[in-house]
């Protein structure tokens, strides 16, 4: 099991795009967003929004390297590499246990180089143990992002699954509130916004980093946890990892 751990974090270690989408693209809006909008704000404020703004690329970031690891899933079905494994000492349950371990893991480059231009690029300024919480809670929290995405990899076929990434990031993003705050939406967008996983899970870090109590984001993110583990469960039952098709 090991051993497949390490080859499949091999695997999505040299995917270029990968990286690019899911740890400088982040990085480079963190920079954009504080630069162009905190060149704006009194200086008092600059701290408070690039805090801001550090938080939602890292929930950003962790959310596209969540769902993007998993994808595989799709990938590996279609050409025919979970069939290859099924002849294999490994059980079809350390295959799945493997393919969430490296969602998970592939998640915290992604926190750790955001955190990092936050901190030495636009000059962010939070406690070391502040720091520490922000980056585990974000990176424990991902792991319902991580559920997803095995459950969407495991539903839909190869090209399907791609392009339903796609457009479920843009959407996790954008509606909740990561790209532009949940202030300026209108009334109904607003609304819809604080119903999306994406948004409590930056909130879960604005907790932290506000040193405020964290209970209402937890609890609603494992409550979507739940949610979409069981989702992916009841979808591999019903397509089987080995399947190389329908």
């Amino acid at each position: 099991m090991t051993d497949l751990l390490l080859f499949q974090l091999r695997r999505v270690g040299r995917n270029k795009q990968y990286l690019f989408f899911t740890v400088l693209l982040p990085a480079l809006f963190t920079i954009f967003f504080t630069k162009v909008i905190g060149g704006q704000a009194p200086a008092g404020e600059y701290q408070d929004l690039a805090g801001a703004v550090l938080v939602s690329m890292m929930a950003y970031g962790a959310i596209g390297a969540a769902l993007g690891a998993t994808i595989r899933i799709a990938f590996d079905r279609s050409s025919g590499w979970l069939r290859q494994l099924r002849v294999t000492p490994v059980p079809t349950g350390s295959v799945f246990a493997v393919d969430v371990m490296v969602g998970a893991l592939l998640v915290l480059p992604s926190l750790l180089v955001v955190a990092l231009v936050g901190r030495f690029v636009n000059g962010v300024e939070f406690g070391l143990g502040t720091w520490l919480a922000l980056v585990g809670s974000l990176w424990a929290g991902s792991v319902v992002f991580v559920a997803l995405g095995v459950a969407v990899g495991l539903a839909l076929d190869a090209q399907a699954a791609g392009a339903a990434i796609g457009i479920l990031g843009t959407v996790l993003a954008a509606l909740g509130g990561l790209w532009f705050p949940v202030e300026m939406f209108p009334d109904g967008m607003a609304a819809l916004a604080r119903a999306m996983p994406s948004y409590w899970f930056a909130e879960l870090g604005r907790d932290i980093t506000a040193g405020t109590f964290a209970g209402p984001p937890v609890m609603v993110l494992a409550g979507y946890g739940v949610v979409f583990a069981a989702a992916a469960l009841v979808v591999a039952r019903r397509r089987p990892l080995h399947a190389v098709a329908g």
